[in-house]
């Protein structure tokens, strides 16, 4: 109920406030579990999401959030989970698993903070977290890149493109075994294919 309320919310405000187009809403997935990856620009990443995917998202968040009070309560509601980015966080991992378990799609941001024309806010290109990779061999789930695109970041009046990325299996796409030591690398050759995504190619 939250959720759907949420998503009327964000609606009017993307597309009263804000001028929001999406591509590739054909690719979406429409039953099965998936994994739905992104870049992380903004704070407000999940409003855009929340519009152009139609099914309900479950995101990994930041640990921090959860201990806020309302904000807490509110992200638990809408159906996230913490995650803590700077270890190995085997509860969040467990937490991945049941959701794509329940055939459901797990949101997650594996540039792990806030990135800019390549940099984070300490100018400094993000280290991808690999555990995205990892938990889509363990899975078996559908892998959806999906790229958002701001022009002028201010609270209204933003330009705000959505572009979703077709669909694929993790053993498919790579077609073998992926080793530990070979995570990193692959997550970043994914971040970076995402990055490519456009009306053009999707």
């Amino acid at each position: 109920m939250l959720y759907k309320f949420a998503r009327f919310l964000f609606t009017i405000y993307c597309y009263v406030f804000n001028r929001i187009r999406i591509y590739g809403r054909e690719n979406e997935p429409e039953e099965g579990s998936v994994i739905l990856f992104c870049n992380h620009q903004s704070a407000f990443d999940i409003l855009p999401l929340n519009i152009a995917i139609k099914r309900q998202i479950n995101f990994m968040g930041k640990a921090s959030l959860f201990k806020i009070p309302l904000i807490g309560y509110i992200v638990k509601k809408y159906g996230a989970f913490p995650v803590d980015r700077e270890h190995v966080d085997i509860s969040a991992i467990k937490n991945s698993l049941k959701t794509l378990k329940s055939e459901k799609i797990l949101g997650i941001f594996p540039e792990g903070t806030r990135v800019k024309n390549g940099l984070t806010k300490e100018g400094i290109p993000p280290e991808i977290k690999p555990g995205f990779v990892m938990i889509a061999m363990k899975s078996k789930a559908t892998m959806l890149p999906v790229r958002i695109e701001y022009k002028r970041q201010f609270f209204i009046f933003n330009s705000i493109k959505v572009f979703i990325g077709k669909p694929f299996k993790i053993e498919e796409k790579f077609q073998n075994s992926l080793k530990s030591e070979e995570l990193s690398l692959v997550g970043k050759k994914l971040m970076d294919d995402l990055y490519m995504l456009n009306s053009d190619n999707i």
